[in-house]
């Protein structure tokens, strides 16, 4: 029982010594990159939807929040550039809290058919339907 106890203490003490070497070496994690500065082709409509003031400029606090959207819907690299992936993101969000609660108002989804399930790729949305509800 000491040997595994042993075997236990080394391999923390090389995890302990492998870690502060990687630092060292500048790698730094991904999470730690910086804003960028550079103003996206999509700047002002993604200002639009932060509720930030619409400028078309990249500021610190522009750069910021983008960068918190991006993270916390997994879009990469998070570094606060108001690209087309990001808009796109924000744009099929715009479509979707505009549907609401009448997830088939184009009439796509047959209401004759009793209960039924719906999907709308372009809206990526589903839905059960019963008749016309």
């Amino acid at each position: 029982m000491g040997d595994i106890r042993r075997r236990g203490v080394v391999a923390l003490g090389i995890t302990g010594l492998v870690a502060p070497l990687t630092l060292a070496l500048g790698a730094t994690p991904a999470q730690a990159a910086s804003c960028t500065t550079s103003t996206g082709p999509n700047q002002k409509q993604v200002e639009k939807f932060l509720g930030r003031p619409v400028d078309g400029r990249q500021s610190s606090a522009d750069c910021k929040a983008i960068k918190a959207f991006q993270t916390k819907h997994g879009i990469t690299p998070n570094i606060g550039y108001a690209g087309p992936v990001t808009w796109g993101v924000m744009d099929l969000m715009n479509k979707q809290k505009a549907v609401g609660n009448k997830p088939n108002k184009d009439g796509k989804c047959p209401v004759n058919k009793g209960r039924i399930a719906c999907v709308n790729l372009t809206l990526q949305i589903s839905w059960i339907q019963d008749g016309s509800r």
